[in-house]
């Protein structure tokens, strides 16, 4: 047995009160040193002991330090829960924007409705009165906007008036085709009324016989005086209906 284990004993479990009482006794002095010497070894042992302790805590692996040790680079580098409340916060502040944006041009939209109430006439009207068709890139002035300038873009604007006569060209003679309502009708409105030379583009002389087949030809009912053809007519609509 070592002598610190028998130290330990000592300190420990003391001996019983009679046999410290005879000790104690016959040699005193003796006794009283050993006591001394004995609590002096085992405070000394307790507390290296105490000291040891929380060495061995330090060094000690945890678990969860070997866990974050052997953690992929993708965990390891994950955001804080930290920082989830302020994308929230980000979301809410984006949400409010738009939501204020919109009752506001919900709200401008209202006074419009109300100026427009108010005033008897509407911004459409005003742009129904402008004649002139305005495209991006256009550059005017204010005079451009006037009723003079646009009364000029009221002006029907017609075909240029065709620059050779057909009838000279193909070598026809027009009091022979008031039989043929195909070319009769080319030179007729669509109510009926006979087309000006400026827009059949005919010499005069070829004007009057072409006007003068044109009214044979409906004197004798080959054509109708008030409207085209109705051939012509459903030959035009066939035309336009689509082709499936």
């Amino acid at each position: 047995m070592s002598l610190e284990h028998a130290f330990r004993r000592l300190a420990i479990r003391p001996s019983s009160v009679c046999r410290q009482c005879r000790r104690t006794i016959a040699t005193s002095t003796q006794r009283q040193q050993q006591q001394s010497a004995t609590g002096s070894f085992a405070d000394l042992l307790s507390s290296s002991r105490d000291a040891n302790r929380p060495m061995a805590r330090r060094t000690a692996p945890t678990p969860t330090a070997d866990r974050t040790a052997t953690s992929p680079p993708a965990v390891a580098s994950a955001p804080p829960p930290a920082e989830q409340p302020a994308a929230r916060d980000n979301f809410a502040l984006a949400r409010q924007a738009v939501r204020d944006s919109n009752s506001s041009r919900i709200e401008q939209q209202n006074r419009q409705l109300v100026r427009e109430a108010e005033r008897g006439w509407s911004r459409k009207d005003l742009e129904l009165q402008a004649v002139r068709k305005w495209t991006a890139g256009d550059v005017y002035s204010p005079h451009d906007l006037s009723g003079v300038e646009m009364s000029k873009w009221k002006k029907i604007r017609r075909k240029p008036r065709p620059k050779y006569d057909v009838i000279d060209q193909l070598g026809l003679d027009p009091l022979k085709l008031y039989r043929n309502f195909s070319i009769m009708s080319e030179y007729v409105t669509e109510m009926g009324r006979i087309k000006h030379s400026n827009d059949t583009g005919l010499r005069p002389v070829n004007q009057r016989k072409m006007a003068k087949a044109i009214r044979r030809s409906m004197g004798m009912g080959l054509m109708p005086g008030v409207h085209r053809h109705p051939e012509i007519i459903k030959k035009e609509l066939e035309n336009r209906r689509p082709s499936y």
